[in-house]
């Protein structure tokens, strides 16, 4: 600094990682606002919904208009 102060801090587990796993309405959050600008809002709430719920998906096929940008 400008006083001669120092300044440091180390960071263990960076935000994301599986020692610091993020909540599940951040990823869908940071999922969501990545997708929105290529896949439109609409679209890209639908896709996050659908891979939320991906275990009570009957057909994969129906991820693919989603997924087509």
């Amino acid at each position: 600094m400008t006083d001669g102060r120092r300044l440091r801090h180390h960071t263990k587990a960076v935000r994301g990682t599986a020692q610091n796993p993020m909540p599940r309405a951040e990823v869908d959050e940071k999922c969501y606002h990545l997708m929105a600008p290529i896949l439109e809002a609409k679209r890209a709430r639908a896709l996050c919904d659908a891979v939320w719920n991906l275990a009570a998906l009957k057909d994969v096929r129906r991820l693919r208009p989603l997924l087509v940008a």
